[in-house]
């Protein structure tokens, strides 16, 4: 599993993410993220968990939306 903390990583949509944590549960990456402006120089207000997914051979990611995923990572990833 490579580390991501500290890094953007971009969404299809075009949407930009700083990853404060990442975790791994049941066998997927996930990751906490702070959204940030489109030039990357601002946060923004909005934080999101992101799944990692790949996709014809890339790692792509995706925002999570299981409610039951999203109750687990809530509890479990917290900052420091």
């Amino acid at each position: 599993m490579e580390n991501h903390t500290n890094q953007i990583l971009k969404l299809a949509n075009g949407k930009q993410y700083f990853v404060i944590r990442q975790a791994l549960f049941k066998g997927v990456t996930y990751f906490l993220g702070a959204e940030v402006s489109a030039d990357g120089e601002e946060f923004t207000n909005e934080f999101v968990f992101l799944e990692q997914i790949e996709e014809e051979g890339k790692m792509k990611v995706k925002r999570v939306s299981d409610p039951s995923i999203l109750e687990v990572l809530a509890k479990n990833i917290k900052f420091d």
